[in-house]
């Protein structure tokens, strides 16, 4: 009998920032390329977020440096709201930590990003992050991070007492990259984020060239979203064992009810108890798991549940977004269309575009498509995100626009953005957002037609009224020669009359 040692699998546990060191590629940073655009972007987000939450007009700062042939030194600075120094280091150094886990719209989503591009640049250039911060109650310190991968946990190398003039956050991380191929992605992306922040300026240094300005567009500074209570329909079997298991025993299971989901009074929590025979008065603690999947599943399909609160939500606007894409690109119409908020499995969502004819694009079957999210420019894998593939359901020839140079602005802001990836660069396929979207980009093609068909009934009004008053002056001076009386002056008349101009102020405004 033949014998052989016995294999056995081992059986351990790695830490996010190790699953993170080993499959980088899925939070974008695959190659030098997309990894120095996926690190500008996080410390942008970053720095938009901070400046949401300390009420002023952002003020952002990028500097980009090729250090070396393989390194990159990249520095974002703003006027946010700072970092509390006892979060710098969790808050830089330890993977899936930060303030992104609220039930509020922010630009960030996994507390993964920025930490994400500090751990890249660590382990291809051996450099820690450096942070430079100042908030209100404090003078200013700066600090060196590592992380320790194994555990997750953040290794502070140095802190020093250092005063900043303003409020804010200044970092700087080395990475290996390539900013000559991924400078017009960068460029780009910042160009692009003021169109989803119109109220901020962003500036950006590339070596040692003559800096570039983005913003202002708009000087409408957002009202600052509000943490809300879950939507019912997001009542999973998860959430309320979690719910149960923070609240006190004895409480009633309506009680709990109103208390913890929004859009729930007392009047339809008695009404939904009621349908799952349920009593309103037994305390939470006498609930059994299939109490529990029976009250989650009535949460979910319930009728009578309103729509969820917008005040956690921030769209761009019709000012402000038409502002900014009339600023950056060079239009001949445009329109706007907002849908009303919705909700996805209870996460509340709502969709703003902007349909504009640019006579510097190309011709296209489809319009073209510039997608955000949550304020946050898409400029990868447009292919599968669900905004473009929808765009392509449309028959965009019954609006007249299939042989016009169109380009589609569309903003998604949710609570939760379902992004298809950790890189958050396309959005997966959701029917009641894919529902939304059919409705806003449908009543994009209707106003831009409309639109379209006032300019050109407007123009053919012009010409007819221009061509009426070339025939009146011909006729009185016709008139007056047969009559043999001097030429009256008839240009008030022919105003008066037709409401055109004179010939030679015709001419110079032609």
């Amino acid at each position: 009998m033949s014998s052989h040692n016995d294999e056995r699998d081992i059986f351990t546990s790695i830490s996010p920032s190790e699953f993170f060191y080993r499959n980088r590629q899925m939070a974008g940073f695959g190659n030098p390329v997309q990894a120095v655009y996926s690190a500008v972007r996080e410390l942008v987000e970053n720095s938009l977020d901070a400046c949401d939450d300390a009420g002023v007009a952002p003020v952002v700062s990028v500097s980009l440096r090729q250090d070396s042939a393989n390194s990159v030194a990249i520095t974002c600075a703003d006027n946010g709201s700072g970092v509390p120094y006892d979060q710098v280091a969790s808050s830089f150094g330890q993977v899936f930590y930060g303030s992104k886990y609220e039930e509020r719209q922010r630009r960030g989503t996994f507390g993964l990003g920025v930490t994400m591009a500090v751990l890249y640049g660590q382990i291809t250039t051996d450099m820690p992050v450096e942070i430079h911060t100042k908030t209100d109650a404090t003078p200013g310190r700066f600090f060196r991070v590592f992380i320790n991968v194994e555990r997750n946990i953040p290794i502070v190398d140095t802190v020093l007492s250092s005063d900043r003039s303003e409020r804010g956050t200044t970092v700087t991380l080395h990475i290996r990259g390539e900013l000559r191929r991924a400078q017009e992605r960068v460029i780009e992306y910042l160009r692009l984020s003021t169109i989803g922040t119109p109220h901020a300026r962003i500036i950006i240094h590339l070596n040692e060239s003559s800096p570039l300005t983005f913003g202002p567009w708009h000087l409408q500074t957002p009202a600052r979203t509000r943490v809300m209570r879950p939507h019912p329909r997001s009542a999973d079997p998860e959430l309320l064992r979690r719910l149960i298991a923070s609240n006190p025993p004895t409480m009633r299971i309506q009680d709990l009810l109103v208390e913890s989901f929004q859009q729930l009074g007392e009047r339809t929590a008695r009404r939904l108890l009621s349908f799952i025979s349920i009593n309103v008065n037994h305390p939470i603690s006498s609930l059994s798991r299939e109490d529990i999947l029976k009250l989650s599943n009535a949460l979910r399909s319930f009728d009578g549940i309103d729509r969820p609160s917008a005040i956690s939500l921030s769209p761009i606007g019709a000012e402000p977004m038409l502002a900014a894409v009339q600023a950056l690109f060079k239009i001949d119409r445009v329109v706007y269309s907002r849908s009303p908020i919705n909700e996805w499995q209870g996460n509340p969502f709502l969709l703003e575009g902007v349909a504009a004819i640019v006579p510097d694009f190309s011709v296209m079957d489809v319009p073209a498509i510039q997608r955000f999210a949550n304020r946050v420019p898409l400029l990868y894998d447009t292919g599968d995100c669900l905004l473009n593939k929808v765009v392509h359901d449309i028959r965009w020839s019954h609006y007249g626009l299939n042989s016009r140079p169109v380009q589609l602005f569309v903003h998604l802001c949710s609570t939760r953005i379902p992004y298809k990836a950790a890189g958050k660069q396309s959005i997966a396929s959701i029917p009641e957002i894919e529902h939304e979207l059919i409705v806003l980009y449908k009543n994009l093609g209707r106003l831009l037609r409309e639109s379209m068909r006032g300019s050109e009934k407007a123009a053919r009004a012009s010409k007819r009224m221009r061509e009426f008053a070339r025939e009146f002056r011909l006729i009185v001076k016709f008139g007056s020669e047969l009559a043999e009386v001097d030429l009256p002056d008839t240009d008030e008349l022919v105003r008066r009359l037709f409401e055109v101009p004179k010939d030679e102020e015709r001419d110079n405004t032609a």
